[in-house]
């Protein structure tokens, strides 16, 4: 009869042969009790690259971060009880931004449920409103139910696969059970091999004949959102082909193709006044980051149309008139076929807008002294051989209006939005890509635990770290002006944080600014890990803002 330590260790060498089989290369482990059989499975497979992350919250997103560096499903994996909890944040901007992270939970057996066993919480289902998948794992402990274990493992991990590429890609959750003792055999190694199983290719395709007639109008527009991860060379062939701008996000992955009909200012020229009317718009990925655009997009009369890869569209901020689930290549090679319209003139607008826009905006860079100042000398910093990574909040959104002739590629945890995570996330893609991250104070205090990976693991990251000792972005909304009096304190929140101490704590060098002609001749380090701190206000940012939009308000002069 098959004793426990047998069964159990068939259980985790199958399961985590199969990670490998399914893509996965990467695991990042949270240490605890519980989750020993699979950790030391994970450790034991000649072939899987394990992370070890103590703070379960940080362990995830970095996970993230890994995933948007190497392009494959990565597993991360804890101990019982609120360990799992900590997880939620990451997996909620894993759906949102339809990556596959593979959620390991472990948990106490059965019957230890329900009775307040120590470190025992509901598991089962705890992630339903952010998982694609779940599972609930039996106990396997005889070998009365050890080779149903093996099919059950298979039969789970192929009905899993679906989500870990193509349009119905995101998180899955496998909750495993586990009885004590809790070490596997470590001498049954032959059972950890297995062979990579080619995952099918799944493309739903779609005849766009149907819209053929509203594309030939004359006055059209391509609007472009977070674009990581897939190809986007076809839509800058139909622009070319049918002389149509294409307003691209910084996450479209377009702007660096520097190509005459992309158009990178928008968002400044709406916050401006520009008033547009057209016949109909083509959105591509994910919304943009511009809020004045999404607010015209919400409004305006012409004829919407979606195009994402993904089974679940984003409609936001208007559902379209219609919705294609394609590849945007796919889609416009299509599109190029139909016979083009004569919009020579429409297009000419939107570029002469565009120059004159980015000369006032050269011009506004050479005097400025707020924050946008320092992004804008970081983005001169950078090489096509970089990758920028920008938290949310003002950042991100300094980074969409000054992004202009800059051939780094940028990311951003633009699913969920959060300021959390951030710092984990850029780490992660530091292992697979030379990385600079820009963020805010409070996004980085929020998670200065992430920094202990560049200590353990010697990962070279530069942080460009724009303290104006709280939320910046608040400044230009309506409660400023509003709710003055609760301001600061509800909204501003200035933290007072010496983060020199925070970098002599994870091992970083660190240096600060408070003159942007100093930040101008520093060099960012091309080795090692690093930490730029950038003190600015944000009374400033806003008046110095605020006057950059008014300049832009006198070129628009034209109604498109």
């Amino acid at each position: 009869m098959t004793n426990h330590k047998e069964a159990l260790t068939k259980q985790v060498f199958t399961f985590v042969s199969h990670l490998y089989a399914y893509g996965v290369r990467e695991v990042v482990i949270s240490p605890g009790s519980r989750s020993t059989p699979l950790a030391i499975a994970i450790e034991a497979h000649p072939n899987l690259k394990s992370w070890i992350h103590p703070d379960e919250r940080s362990a995830a997103f970095f996970a993230l971060g890994l995933m948007k560096g190497n392009e494959r499903p990565v597993a991360i994996l804890c101990t019982s009880g609120t360990a799992a909890a900590n997880y939620t944040p990451a997996i909620a901007e894993s759906q949102l931004s339809h990556l596959p992270l593979v959620v390991l939970t472990s948990d106490r057996p059965h019957e230890l449920r329900g009775i307040g066993a120590p470190q025992a919480i509901n598991q089962n289902q705890m992630y339903a409103n952010f998982v694609q998948y779940q599972f609930d794992f039996p106990i396997v402990d005889t070998d009365e139910n050890n080779n149903h274990m093996v099919n059950t493992i298979d039969f789970q991990m192929q009905k899993a696969s679906q989500f870990l590429t193509g349009p119905h890609r995101g998180p899955i959750h496998f909750n495993l059970p586990f009885r004590e003792p809790l070490t596997p055999d470590t001498e049954k190694v032959e059972w950890l091999t297995s062979d990579e199983i080619k995952l099918p290719h799944y493309q739903k395709m779609t005849n766009i004949d149907d819209i053929a007639s509203i594309i030939q109008q004359q006055k059209g527009l391509i609007i472009v959102g977070d674009m990581q991860h897939q190809d986007v060379d076809q839509i800058l062939t139909f622009s070319t082909v049918h002389d149509i701008p294409v307003l691209a996000d910084p996450l479209s992955q377009l702007r660096q193709a520097s190509h005459p009909n992309v158009i990178t200012t928008y968002d400044l020229l709406f916050r401006a006044g520009m008033e547009v009317e057209l016949d109909y718009v083509i959105r591509v990925g994910k919304p943009v980051i511009s809020k004045k655009v999404n607010q015209w997009l919400k409004v305006t009369p012409a004829y919407q149309i979606l195009v994402q890869n993904t089974d679940l569209p984003d409609a936001f901020p208007i559902a379209p008139h219609r919705s294609f689930e394609m590849s945007a290549n796919d889609f416009f090679r299509q599109a190029t076929e139909v016979q083009p319209a004569e919009r020579t003139q429409w297009l000419k607008k939107w570029q002469s807008l565009e120059h004159h826009a980015k000369l006032e905006i050269q011009e506004y860079v050479k005097y400025a002294t707020d924050e946008s100042a320092y992004v804008r000398a970081l983005l001169e910093k950078l090489s096509d051989t970089d990758t920028l990574f920008v938290s949310n909040s003002m950042p991100i959104r300094d980074v969409d209006n000054l992004l202009i002739d800059c051939q780094a590629k940028v990311y951003a945890n633009r699913g969920a939005n959060g300021i959390d995570g951030v710092t984990s996330t850029a780490l992660g893609m530091a292992v697979h890509k030379p990385t600079t991250l820009l963020i805010g104070d409070l996004a980085f205090y929020h998670d200065m635990n992430g920094l202990l990976m560049s200590k353990l693991h010697d990962i070279q990251l530069n942080i460009v770290l724009l303290n104006n000792d709280g939320g910046g972005i608040f400044s230009y909304l309506p409660q400023k002006q509003e709710a003055e009096s609760y301001f600061e304190r509800l909204f501003g929140t200035p933290i007072g944080l010496n983060f020199e101490h925070t970098a002599l704590l994870y091992g970083f060098t660190f240096e600060r600014f408070e003159s942007i002609s100093a930040f101008q001749q520093t060099q960012l380090s091309s080795f090692g890990a690093h930490i730029y701190e950038v003190v600015t206000s944000r009374e400033e940012n806003h008046a110095q803002h605020q006057k950059l939009y008014k300049k832009l308000s006198d070129i628009i002069n034209v109604t498109l």
